[in-house]
């Protein structure tokens, strides 16, 4: 597992992406690219068939560079900087690219992985990647451990549980409408604070708790010493959802 701060200073733990994960995201890259390639020429094949054959010869010499090249050479760089962390391929697979403090990784980040793609990768075909990721253990090849990123597995689970939301009688009433306060992403947190019971020992969950109720009740100006931390926050939750309509 690897250990991943939030803003908040919860700590959570979140599982590597595993080799076959990170290969199959690769080989559905290297699929996608394959893709666009035989598209371009394609267009290209249709655009100078109806120019004629002297439209050949006046193809500037920077197109095929533009067009297939720099969008081929750059396609990870610009994927994982757009998608925040995400090619089509990890996209698909449900593994992202992560700073290791756990907060989203920067443009450095992503560049000093793209640079070292062509040791790890290009010019290895994946060889050096391959041995460092199994040997590091925590989701990160050469490029990762310069630039201090990881790849992690994201949650795939699309049970009610394992999600922000939270079942809600109809009749039910907020205890705290302050809640409206909250983003998704805050309650989020609590929800992975909460389901965290079974990855760490009962003291360590215990002070997250108190850290987590804590943060809640500073940011809502709340105090109720008479409820548990974990009811508290279930409260929250179910609050949340209540006044978003959920």
């Amino acid at each position: 597992m690897v250990g991943i701060e939030t803003s908040q200073h919860v700590k959570l733990s979140y599982e590597p992406a595993g080799i076959g994960e990170r290969v199959l995201a690769y080989l559905l890259d290297v699929f996608f690219l394959g893709v666009y390639y035989f598209v371009v020429l394609w267009i290209m094949g249709i655009v100078m068939e109806s120019a004629g054959l002297g439209a050949i010869a006046r193809l500037p010499n920077w197109a095929p560079i533009v067009f297939i090249v720099l969008p081929v050479m750059l396609y990870h760089l610009i994927c994982e900087v757009v998608w925040k962390g995400y090619s089509i391929g990890k996209k698909i697979m449900g593994i992202r690219v992560v700073k290791v403090d756990g907060t989203r990784a920067d443009l450095s980040g992503y560049l000093v992985r793209w640079l070292f793609r062509l040791l790890e990768i290009t010019m290895t075909s994946g060889v050096v990647a391959f041995i460092t990721v199994l040997l590091n253990g925590k989701g990160q090849r050469l490029g990762d451990i310069v630039g201090k990123t990881c790849v992690i597995k994201e949650r795939k689970s699309v049970k009610l549980d394992n999600t922000l939301f939270a079942e809600i009688e109809e009749e039910y009433e907020p205890v705290f409408t302050q809640v409206a306060e909250l983003s998704d992403k805050d309650v989020r947190i609590i929800r992975e604070v909460l389901d965290s019971r079974s990855t760490y020992d009962r003291n360590t969950w215990f002070v997250m708790l108190q850290r987590s109720r804590k943060l809640v009740e500073e940011k809502l100006g709340i105090n109720r010493a008479d409820m548990q931390a974990d009811e508290f926050l279930r409260t929250i939750i179910r609050d949340y959802n209540a006044i978003h309509g959920r």
